[in-house]
This record gives C-alpha cells, structure tokens and sequence, in this order.
C-alpha cells in the first residue's frame, strides 16, 4: 500500500514533526522509529492525524492498528477510539 495521493512529502514531514513532543528527548533510533510507524500507518490508509496519534503510542501493537483500518475496514478516527 502506498499513501493517498493527496498527501504530499511536505505534508507528510510536517506531521511528523508535529508528532514529535519538543519536551520528549529521543535518540535518532527512536526518531526513526517514530517515523517508521507514522508511515506504516499512513501507507495502511490512517488520516495524517490519527496516525501522528498512534506513531507517538509506543504502547500501541502496529500490527493490530494496520489491521483494523486496512483489514477490518475501521476508520482510522475509530482505530484511534479503540487503540487509545
């Protein structure tokens, strides 16, 4: 899967800047790691925003949250109300 057309580079990095908490300090591992689930989510049809909210959830199973929207048809809003 690949992200919705709609979405550009720019929109796409700046939500995940934006999903960063400036207070939080990673390491580049977490960083990547954070943008890593942010696209996953992306990719797996999530709105940018949901998917900023679950990619910062490290206590959320990315593979339940790719299931739920891209298998079991969930909104990503709903994903969201479930995961969290």
């Amino acid at each position: 899967m690949t992200p919705p057309a709609e979405y550009n580079d720019l929109e796409v990095g700046l939500a995940v800047l934006e999903a960063l908490d400036p207070s939080e300090e990673l390491t580049q591992e977490e960083l990547d790691v954070r943008a890593w689930r942010f696209s996953q989510l992306v990719e797996h049809g999530y709105e940018i925003e949901d998917a900023m909210l679950i990619a910062r959830a490290d206590h959320v199973d990315l593979e339940l949250a790719r299931a739920l929207v891209a298998t079991h048809g969930c909104s990503s809003r709903l994903a969201v109300r479930i995961l969290l």
